[in-house]
């Protein structure tokens, strides 16, 4: 009993198809008009099925039925268009059609489209739909009389999709690719720049002796005989150009004339622009690099004219302003000819080139400290604290970003990736660390400030300190009685009971004093550097310990220790300022985002946060015993600094670090006294003696800083 139902059915929906374009009406269409109308509102409701049936017995016979949507389909995407809207323009009165000579009557239907893109504004074209009434064959039941009837259909050609387009030519979209924005330091060296690089490669039909080329080439660019046969060997069309190898910016051009014999071979050394960073690994976890996009990226950058393969910014500079250097890329849509060359515009973006961006870092200066670092895994943050500027973020190990262009081998991504020293963690800006001894300005601060004492007020340095009774002693980093001394030779003495005593007193008044003085003096949260990412850090409080809290956590935070944690950047911002403002302000690196050829669209200055919660008496006292630490004799870090150019005041720090198994080692300083233009923290994540192995590191920044003509 259901068969005939079901026949009935699958009858209708054939029917309404036969008779008007899938719509689900059953009403022949009687003018041009309603053909018209039909046939362009399934276009906008991308029913190209529906579209299909209005056409033509003629047109139907010069394509199937598949060949018209999966051209309509490839045509809307190729197009980017996302939808359109028409207007069918109305027939002048008094019009009729027109008999063609073989007697059927034909018409013409004028409207305008506009189609929406996603890369383009608006594409607006004018055009015409030519139609004719011919007979069609109308199955039973359609609610129709049956037989042959009177329907206008369309006469379709490829040019009533764009009035460009014709049955030989193609639609093409385009892609332009902008100039990737510069990235220069203060002095406008150049740090990452889109340049001509020249690339070794092989054209296939060109080549004479495939095993010649192969052998040949591998020597002269100190490649495996595989890797290059991979190259030789690649599934390309004969006419392509096929790179085997690019070589490093500036290459000397008499270091090209070996690839010169090689030319009959079938050889060939193109110019190509590429991503280039002149400076090689310096400065690489700064300026990030660039990579292919992924496909889950592709879903929101298809739109603005990316495609894979393409790059983007990942990491660092690179990648947090990746819009204002990427620029906007332009595009062009065009009919091709079958032999790929443009016949007709259909619609054009240009493309807009990308922003400069200046940093605040010193190339010299970067250049110095990673020398000054070595390969001693840690890092070296320098700053100017006049403007709160940062003139170097070095970080070891770092990696190359020009491989990432260039292309990594296996065995190179498998040597970074899986080094237990993470060379992509930029440790200045994500390294955490317990601040040790560098922290005791904050707690000298603190007692000044809120313990009732002052620069007069003196603390016995004893080496064991017992003040929270027998069972819970604390040790000093000497075995000697220092005797009593002010909070500012505790300062130069590093005298741990200095600052014990400082934080037993304090934690009774308020436990959340020193915790409080020490995010005010930037830890614990981000510095606001205007350009990467970073940690926040640690400042342990009651809240945060509850219940556990007792004073011996006070005494402990108090010299860096225990749940403390900072990175190098944020002791870096607060002797900033310390030493010459005691303003605490966001570091500044991105000095200004600029318009190709120099014009400044945006200048930044460091922004401030807040006044350091300390009087000038009381910075005095502080800056008073970060002098004595490198210029007395009874300092800590007197030796370090014997002889020294520059006119310094820093402080060391040794931190206990038991989670990570070693102790960090640090020191910080800035020169000169008075009127300082340089801060320098050297942080190395494994060591004895911030005096002995940082302390060497950052004098040999300030003094080449410093120096006459440095």
């Amino acid at each position: 009993m259901k068969r005939p139902l079901v026949f009935l059915t699958i009858l209708l929906l054939v029917s309404a198809f036969a008779c008007g374009g899938g719509s689900g009406s059953l009403e022949i269409p009687r003018t041009p008009q309603e053909t018209a109308e039909r046939f362009l509102s399934s276009w906008k409701a991308a029913n190209y099925e529906a579209m299909y049936n209005l056409l033509s017995l003629e047109s139907q016979s010069g394509i199937e039925r598949q060949k018209f949507i999966d051209r309509y389909t490839a045509i809307t995407e190729e197009a980017r268009i996302t939808g359109l809207d028409y207007e069918l323009q109305p027939v002048p009165s008094g019009q009729s059609p027109t008999p063609r000579s073989t007697g059927t009557p034909t018409s013409t239907m004028r409207f305008s489209v506009s189609f929406h893109t996603s890369i383009f504004s608006d594409i607006d074209q004018q055009n015409a739909l030519p139609l004719v009434n011919e007979e069609v064959e109308v199955p039973e039941p359609t609610g129709q009389a049956p037989g042959k009837h009177k329907e206008w259909r369309v006469q379709w050609s490829p040019s009533l999709f764009f009035a460009e387009l014709d049955d030989r030519n193609l639609v093409h979209f385009f892609t332009r690719v902008p100039r990737r924005g510069g990235i220069y330091d203060r002095n406008g060296h150049e740090l990452a720049i889109d340049a001509a690089v020249p690339v070794v490669g092989i054209v296939p039909e060109q080549i004479t002796d495939k095993e010649a080329v192969i052998t040949r080439l591998a020597q002269a660019l100190s490649m495996s005989e595989a890797d290059v046969r991979a190259k030789v060997e690649s599934d390309v069309p004969s006419y392509y150009f096929v790179p085997v190898k690019s070589l490093p910016y500036g290459t000397p051009a008499e270091e090209l004339t070996k690839f010169n014999d090689l030319v009959d071979l079938g050889v060939v050394v193109r110019d190509q622009t590429q991503r280039v960073y002149p400076n090689g690994d310096s400065l690489a976890h700064t300026l990030g690099y660039l990579t292919e996009v992924s496909e889950d990226q592709l879903k929101d950058l298809a739109a603005k004219g990316y495609g894979p393969g393409d790059k983007i910014g990942a990491a660092g500079v690179e990648g947090q302003f990746d819009d204002q250097l990427a620029g906007e890329r332009g595009a062009l849509l065009a009919t091709i000819t079958p032999e790929g060359s443009i016949a007709k515009t259909i619609a054009e973006k240009p493309a807009v080139p990308g922003k400069d961006i200046f940093l605040t870092i010193n190339i010299d200066v970067q250049k110095t400290a990673e020398a000054a670092l070595g390969d001693r895994v840690g890092s070296i943050v320098a700053m100017d604290p006049q403007d709160n500027s940062v003139l170097a973020l070095a970080s070891y190990p770092r990696f190359n970003p020009n491989d990432f262009i260039t292309g990594l081998t296996q065995a190179q991504a498998n040597a970074l990736y899986s080094d237990p020293r993470q060379p992509f963690l930029h440790r200045p800006l994500l390294a955490e660390y317990p601040p040790g001894s560098t922290f005791k300005v904050v707690t000298a601060a603190a007692g000044l400030e809120k313990g009732g004492f002052n620069a007069s007020s003196t603390f016995h340095c004893v080496p064991v300190w017992t003040r929270l009774g027998e069972n819970f002693p604390q040790k000093n980093w000497q075995t000697v009685d220092r005797g009593y001394l002010t909070i500012a030779e505790g300062l130069m003495a590093s005298c741990n009971p200095v600052f014990f005593d400082i934080a037993a007193t304090l934690d009774p008044i308020d436990s959340n004093i020193l915790p409080q003085f020490a995010r005010d003096f930037g830890y614990g949260a981000l510095t606001g550097i205007n350009a990467l990412d970073e940690a926040p850090g640690n400042v342990p409080d009651p809240k945060k310990i509850g219940d556990n809290w007792f004073t011996g956590n006070a005494t402990n935070m108090a010299i860096g220790q225990g749940d403390m944690k900072a990175t190098p950047l944020q002791i870096a911002n607060a002797y900033s300022a310390i030493s010459a403002t005691g303003v605490l302000r966001k570091p500044l690196l991105v000095k200004k985002i600029a318009d190709p050829g120099g014009a400044a669209a945006q200048e930044f200055t460091a922004d401030v946060i807040h006044p350091l919660p300390a009087s000038q008496g009381t910075l005095d006292t502080i800056r008073q015993g970060l002098t004595l630490v490198v210029q007395s004799p009874s300092g800590t870090s007197y030796a370090a600094w014997t002889g020294t150019t520059v006119d310094p005041a820093g402080k060391s720090g040794t931190a206990e670090d038991i989670s990570f198994g070693a102790n960090h080692v640090f020191f910080v300083a800035y020169a000169n006294r008075g009127a300082p233009s340089i801060l320098a923290v050297a942080a190395l994540e494994t060591g004895e003696s911030g005096s002995r192995e940082a302390a060497p590191m950052v004098r040999k920044i300030l003094e080449t800083y410093l120096a006459p003509g440095g």
